[in-house]
């Protein structure tokens, strides 16, 4: 037990947490917590000019390091510049922590200055939105918030904080630090998958941010090379799988070429691994069809059936399910189709646009390995 005020607390959860960089628009609504940030030598407070902004910095910075993004914006105004992050964050599976400054208890539900009731704004486009009241509850509510934020399908999670209860002292108790569960597939899910795949003439996989988010990126390249499996990415996930393996035939996204389009429309067994199957991966919801096989593997419960109704439906961390599925007994026998895929792709690469081409090809002749490229064109 520590006696500490609310801000010194909500502080201490991000250092057990392992938060380095904590991004904000300074605001006078949670200047306690700004104050603790300083007085901590292993955590790094970086002011942005705009909100939007912050929100970009944390949710990039999540997406970069595999921590979750922690952001600060004052009450009202300043929360509402916050939530294209947030929504980009809640679309994109993105574990981010948004802080807000919020009235003083007394006032709430007065309409204080610049008052806004929180939980229903981004009770939309968040997990989880909750209001700190009480400070011994700090270190309750800031851990659920990482905790949540992080298992299951990540996404953003809100935390209101009344200006009142940040100066607060109280006795803080923490628990321990946030931990992932990792659920397996059955040995009968994996009996009906083995049975559907050894059905199969035209297999697919379809990966999607799971794969990212488990670190399945080489569990999923050992499945697709042990059994012959095609793969294309879904949307915006280019980097679950290697671009240049014989076994790649594309990315589900915008303005898709027919022949490559064709991968999907052909298959027989769809495979779709940690991906909901969005908006843009199935080009308006059109490619997939109930004459496929689907199975659908993704650690959400809620988006097994969400759009498509699977054939299997497994509820698993995507890289203990690729693993497990390693020991499916299943001979391929679609050789020709994976061969006639890979083509269709190699020819789209061979007549893409030259200037393009050369421009990347510089980059990647000055540009480190691990270097990091944003554009912004509208697609968040």
């Amino acid at each position: 037990m520590s006696r500490l005020t609310s801000a010194q607390a909500i502080v201490e959860c991000l250092r057990l947490e392992g938060i380095s960089k904590v991004f904000c628009v300074p605001g006078e609504s949670y200047l306690p917590v700004m104050d603790a940030i300083r007085d901590e030598p292993d955590m790094e407070l970086i002011s942005a000019r705009h909100e939007g902004g912050a929100s970009f910095m944390a949710e990039g910075f999540a997406k970069a390091s595999g921590k979750p993004g922690v952001v600060m914006a004052t009450r009202g105004v300043g929360a509402s510049n916050l939530t294209i992050g947030v929504h980009t964050a809640y679309q994109d599976s993105t574990p981010l922590v948004v802080l807000l400054g919020q009235v003083h208890s007394s006032f709430s539900g007065r309409e204080g200055f610049q008052e806004v009731d929180l939980e229903a704004f981004f009770r939309p486009i968040a997990k989880w939105v909750a209001e700190i009241r009480e400070p011994p509850r700090v270190p309750e509510l800031v851990q659920r918030a990482l905790r949540i934020a992080q298992t299951g399908r990540p996404g953003p999670v809100v935390l209101s904080l009344p200006e009142d209860v940040l100066k607060k002292e109280a006795e803080m108790e923490f628990g321990p630090t946030a931990s992932r569960p990792k659920p397996r597939p059955s040995f009968q899910e994996l009996f009906k998958v083995e049975a559907l795949l050894g059905e199969a003439h035209r297999p697919l996989i379809v990966a999607g941010g799971g794969v990212k988010n488990a670190g399945a990126e080489a569990a999923l390249q050992n499945f697709a090379e042990k059994y012959n499996l095609p793969v294309m990415a879904a949307f915006r996930r280019h980097d679950v799988f290697p671009n240049d393996h014989q076994l790649y035939v594309g990315h589900l996204g915008l303005g898709m070429r027919t022949d490559l389009l064709q991968s999907v429309k052909e298959a027989d067994t769809i495979l779709a691994i940690g991906t909901r199957l969005s908006e843009v991966t199935t080009q308006d919801y059109s490619i997939l069809s109930k004459e496929q096989t689907l199975v659908h593997i993704d650690i959400d419960y809620e988006t097994l059936g969400k759009v498509y109704a699977p054939k299997v439906g497994i509820v698993a961390d995507a890289r203990e399910a690729l693993g497990a599925l390693l020991t499916l007994k299943v001979k391929p026998k679609w050789e020709a189709w994976a061969e006639k895929r890979r083509q269709v792709y190699r020819k789209s690469l061979a007549e893409n646009n030259t200037v393009n081409k050369q421009f990347i090809s510089i980059l990647q002749k000055h540009l480190p390995s691990d270097a990091i490229l944003t554009n912004d064109a509208g697609n968040f």
